[in-house]
């Protein structure tokens, strides 16, 4: 009698929390659907020395912040050197040892990759180790870059039609990539009452309320933004998520202490991020593919600041495009912006909001769990 098909495991990657968001909102989207199924989560940091992972996080997040034009070099040069996939199967090889005793062990059904690198892993597996198990990319942005692509993987999922047509330049046929959009957690699907969640959340129902995202990592001036939005003389609520950056904390609470016009409410690591989104009528935040799908799934307009070449110019241009979002250089800029869509012009901050709501794909994490569930029951 065979095994029953009913374990999965999610790599993921904790570089920024939106790859392991995706796999968790998965997780629980296929927990839903079959609770016989056992989801497993595993970071592919933990398969070598924890100095190297923590130095590697390092160097990262001091490159987006000291000198992100080089990352946007690093990151077209990835996307078109022959030489960055041989030395990405380089890589590989060196870890892979270590990614199949893991895989081995726990003898998991079928593996979801919510980031490049496992997804390079495993794919190098199955063309050198055998590895003959389902094994799908999720992948959490609006474009994709090369070093994604593997067409020994059974499936991928995506977020639009145009980066199913760049998997099939190289070489992932159409019928292994779905468009079905970045996966979010259901609270996302949810409808909510702004009076009630800002009753809620004891905020103010007559001020414009302002969700600023995207400091916890230290790569955008939270305490700038919230000073610019001071003194533009609007009377708005500004919610800050500072996330576990303790020293951003501490500036924002003396930041608090000097503003004029505006009511800062501050906050460290949070689980409701679905109701601060629910209150808000804007976010100013880094486009990472997780919080864009979030915002999006919520109806929630976008302003943009800074996008960081590579990846968030690839995303800002989506949404830019698809108008559900607007892009700040300066803060000179968040503050036209802001009395723009305040008050010249508050039609155009419901039009975004529409156009928001209309890209929003809140039940993708649903549709990825049930086709990942009928490819491992067929295999």
């Amino acid at each position: 009698m065979t095994e029953p098909c009913n374990k999965v495991l999610y790599i993921s990657a904790p570089v920024g929390s939106g790859h392991v968001r995706a796999a968790k909102a998965v997780g629980l989207a296929m927990r839903g659907l079959d609770a016989e199924v056992t989801v497993d989560y595993a970071d592919f940091f933990h398969f070598f020395s924890p100095y190297i992972g923590q130095t590697i996080l390092k160097s990262y997040f001091a490159i987006l912040d000291v000198f992100p034009q080089l990352y946007g070099k690093m990151y077209g040069w990835g996307n078109t050197s022959p030489l960055a996939l041989k030395g990405q199967e380089l890589v590989n090889g060196y870890l892979a040892e270590r990614i199949y005793r893991y895989i081995k062990q726990t003898s998991p059904s079928a593996i979801v990759c919510t980031h490049a690198t496992p997804a390079g892993l495993t794919a190098y597996l199955i063309k050198k180790a055998g590895l003959a198990i389902p094994v799908f990319g999720v992948v959490t942005d609006f474009t994709i870059h090369r070093l994604w692509v593997y067409p020994e993987l059974t499936g991928y999922f995506v977020a639009n039609e145009t980066m199913r047509e760049m998997l099939a330049v190289h070489g992932v046929g159409h019928e292994k990539s779905f468009a079905l959009g970045i996966p979010v957690d259901q609270k996302f699907s949810l409808i909510y009452s702004k009076e009630k969640a800002r009753t809620s959340l004891s905020l103010s129902q007559d001020r414009k309320t302002v969700l600023l995202m995207g400091g916890g990592a230290g790569v955008m001036p939270m305490t700038k933004i919230i000073r610019a939005c001071d003194d533009t003389g609007l009377s708005l609520t500004i919610l800050a998520v500072a996330g576990n950056n303790r020293s951003l904390y501490r500036q924002l609470e003396k930041t608090k202490q000097q503003l004029k016009n505006c009511e800062l409410k501050i906050y460290g690591y949070v689980d409701n991020v679905h109701e601060l989104m629910a209150v808000s009528d804007l976010l100013i935040s880094k486009p990472g593919g997780m919080t864009s799908a979030e915002a999006l799934s919520l109806g929630l307009p976008m302003l943009i600041y800074r996008p960081i070449p590579g990846q968030e110019e690839a995303n800002t241009r989506y949404l830019i495009e698809k108008k559900a979002a607007l892009k700040a250089g300066s803060l000179e800029e968040v503050q036209v912006i802001l009395q723009t869509l305040f008050v010249v012009c508050p039609e155009r901050l419901e039009e975004l909001g529409l156009c928001s709501r209309g890209e929003g794909r809140p039940q993708a994490a649903e549709g990825i769990a049930k086709n990942i569930l009928k490819t491992m029951r067929n295999a």
